[in-house]
């Protein structure tokens, strides 16, 4: 099919939302997308958790408590796709990294089944990043209710203004992967040592929100964030999109990110071809005409290997 150009949001942002978000590293974005876009999401995340991919099926082993989750799925599903070439979201990361282009970067799901106690402890994602460059935002958008004692995204004021190095890390497999050894996950790093997990902060240091479905917070991904468990009334889905603004360029062997599709860019390039699309301002031509594209075997089975070695 032939990919459209994003739709703008229902308002734009302010810029007292603009500054705080380059301030703090997150906001709560209220108000810019269209139920009809939570509906489809929702609908959509439903599908994917009940029918897992690839991904899905060989990190699951590895998850902690009873939370579960998928990424890159607009590269398989026709919403997801949908969603990053034509939803609101582009414009409004465009809007927030103050930036003239928008690469899509990958999308994920985070979901938490009622009465899962365990929390997703505090972490940074940048560091596990093929990338090189600091434009990049996380946008997570809540699917059901939920607040800062109910799996709501809690993120520490100002940390990704911090030293990655000492951030702490989780026993997550991607947080396993990355101090192991250079290369993509797909390649196989080395085992990590066992690191602390660290489930609690003071609280006046921390951004936290009462959501609504369709709420978002938009965060950059080099800022600390973690997450309560839920409790027994609820699930809890969010969706996140993550985006890449000017001047950001390809560096594989900075990160463990699983790559299960070629890129089809060299180390130094622009973010840009079929797996990290251009979407503003206008669309990357590698993925003007879209069709499912299922992983490359050859890279799953890597992947695969790396997890064994975890």
């Amino acid at each position: 099919m032939s990919v459209l150009a994003p739709e703008a949001p229902l308002r734009d942002l302010s810029a007292e939302e603009v500054d705080a978000f380059h301030r703090d590293g997150a906001i709560r974005i209220s108000g810019v997308f269209p139920s009809e876009w939570v509906t489809r999401l929702s609908e959509g995340v439903d599908f994917v958790l009940d029918n897992p991919s690839i991904l899905a099926r060989a990190t699951a082993s590895h998850a902690s408590g009873r939370g579960t989750g998928d990424a890159f799925m607009w590269k398989t599903h026709q919403t997801f796709h949908d969603f990053v070439f034509t939803s609101p979201a582009a414009r409004i990361a465009q809007q927030l990294l103050r930036s003239r282009t928008v690469n899509a970067f990958y999308d994920q799901i985070f979901a938490k089944p009622k009465a899962t106690g365990q929390p997703t402890p505090f972490h940074e994602d940048a560091s596990s990043f093929p990338i090189e460059g600091g434009q990049v935002v996380a946008i997570w958008i809540a699917l059901d209710p939920c607040g800062p004692e109910s799996a709501a995204l809690k993120v520490v004021r100002g940390s990704h203004e911090w030293d990655t190095a000492g951030a702490p890390m989780t026993s997550s497999l991607m947080h396993s992967m990355m101090k192991g050894g250079k290369g993509t996950a797909a390649e196989a790093p080395a085992p990590a040592p066992a690191r602390h997990d660290v489930v609690e902060w003071d609280e006046k240091d921390l951004l936290a929100w009462d959501l609504v479905p369709g709420d978002a917070v938009a965060f950059n991904p080099a800022a600390l964030h973690g997450a309560t468990g839920t409790g027994p009334e609820r699930d809890r889905r969010a969706f996140c999109s993550r985006w890449l603004g000017d001047g950001v360029t390809f560096q594989p062997d900075r990160g463990v990110l699983p790559m299960l599709w070629d890129p089809a860019i060299e180390p130094g390039d622009p973010m840009g071809g079929p797996l990290f699309p251009r979407v503003l301002p206008t669309i990357d031509e590698a993925v003007r005409e879209w069709r499912p594209q299922e992983p490359d075997q050859e890279r799953v089975d890597r992947f695969v290997q790396a997890i064994r070695r975890v």
